[in-house]
């Protein structure tokens, strides 16, 4: 008779068989379709979830305060979906079971099956080689099972069996396959559940010990007719290093070999003798013993074991892979990491990595070193049929594995960015100075340059002076005197015009030449010196009872009042040659010298209202002429602009422009 647990649900199922309910997706899982189908209990974790299996494929269910099914139960499951952690589920079950007609026949599957997921949650069966049986809590144990080079955890629900040894031994298991999932619903690592042992079959056993091949380190894994059956070996070598969780390297001869230990056997000292038995496997590049134990260990000493000295090449050869060498380089870089730190050592053009349980304190880049470590091949490259390292490391055992050679020298890198660095500072401030001093030496040479002209010129001017008044003036005085007698004789009425008039122009010559002389011993540097005084002076030379009037205008404020006194002189003499001119030849009654000017240039007029003449023709250095000439001359040293305008009959006005801008030039300028 079938029993009752409780009533079913009234809502008409949608979903019959297992494989409807796992093609679901997560999100329409959720949404809590009704499911109705009947199944065989394969797995039971009590009282949390209840596997069960159809024709179609497997899933669970929840049976909540119910007294759950046991497995080979037939049950009828009524509920509604939920996502689960990997696949869809049943919750919110009821269930009656329906017989007993055992648990279903386990599929046979492989690895690659498992980690597939396609028989996630149903009964299945492996074939493998048994490597390790370890107790868990609660009184389980756990199997791993190498499929090949694959491992697969096998959870049994009872300890150790003490009755046979599992190990070595080849194996079928039949469970419930299951497996570690992550937060993204995949799948990490299969596993397989067992209730009890009764799951395994030994279709092999193990071998024992003393029937187990004696191999050296590079017959591991070489070809064999009968292909690698994945038992043990055993390998004999002493102990070159013994890392922590049971790593240990062993050098038989001249070959060497790292081995795994079980996690429960000690590793043995440097220096000792043993004999190990374990699973042969491949590592990145050479073969290596997992899970191996200790057969006979004869102590022996840390001193009896040296390195390998080698090269950089003979480091790359691959050969070496897993033994003690020593090589000597140049530290370039460190670097701390979780497992301890690395130090970047530098072979000729090459480097290597030296991984160390600890930093050296106080060791500088550069410093010459001898790093004695295993040699460990860290990635490969195939090229056709060989395969050779592409990347090799040196593993340090202790401190002591670093000797050091040689103090770095001093000229290191930062050292000498340094310097690099002083020394442009240095070159570039000492441009700077250089280009400074260029400066000056060319400010002074142009001042001692104007100094020497200014001299050289006010020596020759006070000669032409000196020459004025020992020749010229003395001659015009005698011939004044000659004058005054021939005057004071009386005469006739002609006649005595005719010598006084000739007296007055003499007079009047005397005077010029004066004047001369005095502007030629002037040096032209009197700072007290203006054009507005320059200018009144002139015009108020001239007799009023002889000659015509000249009158001085000057604008106010005056605009010239901070020229230097040489520009001063040049326009003094400017507006003195044109009065001259004026006089001589424009017969004029009237002369006007007029002083103006605006923010842009200041202007210096010369105005009669006498004869005129062509100004073109007479301006331009006429044979015999020089008074236009050299108004334009001391114009261009000063930067001033000259123009005459005239018209027969029409007077001339000389008008000399001097631009603002020019005026701190002048300071400087050559005359």
């Amino acid at each position: 008779m079938a029993l009752l647990w409780s009533v079913p649900p009234v809502v008409r199922a949608q979903l019959h068989t297992a494989a409807e309910v796992r093609s679901l997706s997560a999100e329409e899982a959720d949404e809590g379709k009704m499911v109705d189908l009947t199944a065989v209990v394969t797995f039971a974790d009590a009282p949390g979830t209840i596997f069960i299996q159809d024709e179609t494929a497997g899933t669970f269910f929840r049976p909540g305060q119910a007294i759950p099914p046991q497995p080979g139960d037939e049950v009828r499951v009524r509920g509604k979906t939920q996502p689960g952690l990997y696949l869809p589920g049943i919750e919110d079950a009821t269930f009656e079971v329906l017989g007993h007609p055992g648990v279903p026949e386990a599929r046979p599957v492989t690895f690659d099956d498992l980690m597939s997921g396609r028989f996630h949650y149903q009964r299945v069966a492996i074939e493998g080689v048994v490597r390790t049986i370890v107790p868990e809590e609660e009184g389980a144990s756990l199997v791993r099972v190498a499929l090949g080079s694959r491992i697969v955890e096998v959870q049994v629900e009872q300890p150790p069996s003490g009755d046979e040894d599992w190990i070595d031994s080849r194996v079928r298991v039949a469970g419930l396959a299951a497996g570690h999932i992550n937060a993204r619903r995949q799948l990490v690592a299969p596993y397989l559940r067992c209730a009890d042992w009764t799951a395994f079959t030994r279709l092999q056993p193990g071998r024992e010990p003393e029937t187990t091949s004696l191999l050296s380190p590079e017959q591991l894994l070489n070809f064999d007719v009968d292909g690698q059956g994945g038992h043990r070996v055993r390998v004999r070598g002493t102990v070159l290093a013994a890392f922590p969780r049971g790593e240990i390297f062993l050098r038989d001869e001249a070959s060497a070999v790292a081995v795994r230990l079980k996690p429960d056997i000690s590793a043995p000292a440097i220096g000792d003798r043993v004999e190990v038995m374990g699973f042969p496997q491949m590592d990145r590049f050479s073969a290596s013993l997992a899970d191996a134990e200790i057969l006979v260990l004869e102590p022996g000493a840390a001193g009896d074991v040296a390195p390998l000295p080698v090269s950089f090449s003979e480091l790359m050869d691959g050969a070496e892979d897993g033994n003690l060498v020593s090589i000597e380089a140049a530290l370039v870089d460190r670097y701390r990491t979780e497992s301890g730190g690395v130090l970047v050592l530098q072979v000729g053009r090459q480097t290597v990595q030296a991984r160390v349980p600890s930093l050296p304190e106080a060791m500088l880049t550069g410093t010459q070193l001898r790093v004695t470590g295993i040699c460990q091949v860290e990635s490969i490259r195939g090229s056709e049929y060989r395969s050779t390292p592409a990347s090799v490391s040196l593993r340090v055992r202790n401190a002591n594995d670093i000797e050091v050679l040689g103090a770095p020298s001093w000229w290191t890198a930062r050292r000498l960015g340094t310097v690099l660095v002083v020394l442009l500072v240095a070159m570039t401030l000492a441009a700077l100075w250089i280009i400074l001093l260029r400066r000056q030496v060319i400010h002074q040479t142009v001042a001692l340059r104007h100094r020497i002209e200014h001299e050289a010129a006010l020596e020759e001017r006070q000669r032409i002076a000196r020459e004025f008044h020992d020749t010229l003036e003395q001659e015009l005085a005698g011939l004044s005197l000659r004058l005054d007698a021939a005057v004071a004789t009386g005469g006739e009425g002609k006649l005595r015009g005719l010598l006084e008039g000739s007296r007055s122009l003499v007079s009047r010559i005397q005077t010029e030449t004066r004047n001369l002389v005095s502007d030629l011993r002037d040096d032209g540097d009197d700072e007290s010196l203006s054009l507005e005084g320059a200018l009144g002076e002139l015009a108020a030379r001239q007799p009023a009872d002889l000659g015509p009037e000249i009158r001085f205008e000057a604008a106010s404020p005056t605009p010239l009042s901070n020229l230097p006194p040489r520009t001063v002189h040049h326009l003094k003499m400017i507006a003195r040659e044109a009065v001259a001119n004026a006089l001589k030849h424009a017969q004029a009654s009237r002369i006007d010298l007029i002083l103006d000017g605006d923010d842009e240039a200041t202007v210096m007029k010369v105005v009669d209202d006498g004869r005129g003449f062509d100004t073109e023709g007479e301006t331009r250095g006429k044979s015999g002429h020089f008074g236009c000439m050299g108004i334009r001359e001391r114009c261009a040293r000063i930067g001033a602009t000259v123009d005459w305008r005239s018209a027969p009959g029409g007077g001339t006005t000389l008008e000399v422009r001097l631009p603002v801008a020019d005026k701190d030039a002048l300071v400087g300028r050559p005359t």
